[in-house]
């Protein structure tokens, strides 16, 4: 029986993917899903991976109506100095406004259980699937229906 904790082994692998490009400087990442609670709790965990090798790591949450994401939580962290990253979790973190905000982002899949029916989204978030593709966006879907156990997907946009 293994003691690694599948959360935190994942948390590390994406921590290293990010970092390939992004290996200093002030870096933004985004955390996001349709589901703010889980995105917050996978930021919190992937901040803390980050944060192993002592790289200093800031949090923010953005909530859905937050209209001035740049001017109030990236302008501030990107005018600090030295290396430094800042995870952000939220939704609607893919808009056309948004996306060039982020030098790395984490798109969080959840699905229903086998044999059960996906449940109706908000209009608001059908519109923001079909419109902004955060799917598409992200620099890395994770499949996180399981939050004790999440899976990188590697999507075919072909």
């Amino acid at each position: 029986m293994s003691s690694e904790n599948p959360v935190e082994t994942l948390q590390r692998s994406l921590r290293d993917l990010m970092r390939q490009n992004n290996r200093a400087g002030r870096v933004v990442v985004a955390i996001e899903g349709l589901d703010a609670e889980g995105a917050r709790v996978f930021a919190d965990g992937f901040a803390s991976a980050v944060a192993e090798d002592g790289t200093p790591v800031h949090r923010a949450s953005v909530e859905d109506g937050e209209t001035d994401v740049r001017e109030s939580v990236v302008a501030p962290f990107r005018a600090g100095e030295g290396d430094a990253v800042l995870v952000v979790d939220g939704v609607f973190l893919q808009t056309p406004a948004r996306r060039g905000l982020w030098n790395w982002s984490v798109w969080l899949e959840v699905n229903p259980p086998v044999g059960q029916p996906r449940p109706e989204l908000p209009e608001a978030q059908k519109h923001y699937v079909h419109t902004a593709r955060p799917r598409v966006a992200a620099s890395v879907i994770v499949e996180n229906s399981d939050p004790t156990h999440p899976v990188q997907v590697f999507g075919d946009f072909c």
